[in-house]
């Protein structure tokens, strides 16, 4: 879909500025405007995986940016072939977010006993203050005090956020940092 979405906005951006917009019907118009706003979104979905002091800047650091970003996420091989520092940040922050959305395997959440809406009230919290889908954000290691309270520390790209719940998954303390 985003490979669609990108190739809609690249074939807009080329087309759309060599046609002159009387030769556009009104149709043409608005599918022309909703694939820049649905390209605009796509490739800013990624804000939170940036590094401090880092961003790309302009179309190429951002698409090479997505390159190694996908790059790292699926795994892929590191490509030489680019050797930008855009590529190197995208591919850093794809394994970053690939590390975070397997962490639950290896440390084992489910042993805390963690009530299912404890997580979802946390975890929608957390996408809410990230301003991030609820998907994007991944359970890192959790941890109980007491019998009703939680803390579940959570993550979108490099931002890690402790969230302390009850299990009824109302949100008592959310504070930056780790467990």
């Amino acid at each position: 879909m985003r490979n669609l979405v990108a190739g809609l906005v690249a074939g807009s951006l080329f087309f759309g500025s060599a046609l002159p917009s009387a030769a556009m019907s009104d149709e043409e118009k608005a599918a022309l405007a909703a694939a820049a706003i649905l390209g605009i979104a796509a490739l800013s979905h990624h804000k939170n995986h940036y590094q401090e002091g880092y961003r790309p800047q302009g179309e190429n650091e951002t698409a090479m940016f997505e390159a190694g970003y996908r790059d790292g996420l699926h795994n892929e091989q590191f490509d030489t072939g680019y050797g930008t520092r855009a590529y190197s940040e995208g591919y850093a922050a794809g394994h970053k977010e690939r590390e975070n959305r397997l962490a639950h395997k290896r440390h084992n959440v489910r042993e805390v006993r963690v009530p299912s809406a404890a997580i979802a009230g946390c975890r929608d919290e957390v996408a809410s203050s990230f301003g991030v889908r609820s998907r994007d954000v991944h359970i890192i290691k959790a941890g109980q005090e007491g019998s009703d309270n939680y803390y579940i520390e959570m993550s979108s790209g490099h931002r890690h956020v402790i969230c302390g719940t009850n299990s009824r998954g109302q949100v008592f303390n959310l504070r930056n940092g780790r467990l």
